[in-house]
């Protein structure tokens, strides 16, 4: 998810994920909801050329996310390895697809995705905060 790697990636240092009896940040109610607004929001923008991302929504979004991680007890490497599996960037584009096809969207037709995220953005909710129109 270009989106959520390049904002992360000039905020936490990469190192690799230790074992951890917390479990796993798709734990944290608030961090799951977030990557996957983070998801949503990098779906629309990566298919449609009217919408990129807010850059400064984004990163203020990310610290968000992270806050609530280090509030959970996991550390920024811990975090950032989380971020950056491979594995854990295809649940969560798993998750994105299968989210925009219940909302009757083709993750592949960039109209409609267009549409939808210009409603996102209309509407002021967080997944449209974390973009705009070019």
């Amino acid at each position: 998810m270009r989106i959520t790697t390049l904002t992360l990636i000039g905020f936490i240092a990469a190192t690799p994920l230790t074992a951890t009896a917390k479990g796993s940040l798709w734990d944290v109610p608030q961090v799951d909801k977030g990557l996957m607004q983070i998801g949503i929001a990098h779906g629309v923008r990566k298919n449609c050329e009217t919408i990129d991302a807010h850059k400064l929504n984004g990163i203020s979004y990310v610290w968000n996310l992270v806050g609530h991680a280090k509030e959970a007890g996991f550390t920024m490497k811990e975090t950032r390895a989380f971020i950056d599996d491979d594995v854990e960037k295809e649940v969560l584009r798993i998750r994105v697809v299968k989210y925009l096809k219940a909302k009757g969207l083709n993750p592949d037709k960039s109209n409609a995705l267009c549409e939808f995220g210009k409603a996102e953005i209309s509407k002021k909710s967080q997944v449209g905060v974390l973009l705009r129109m070019n």
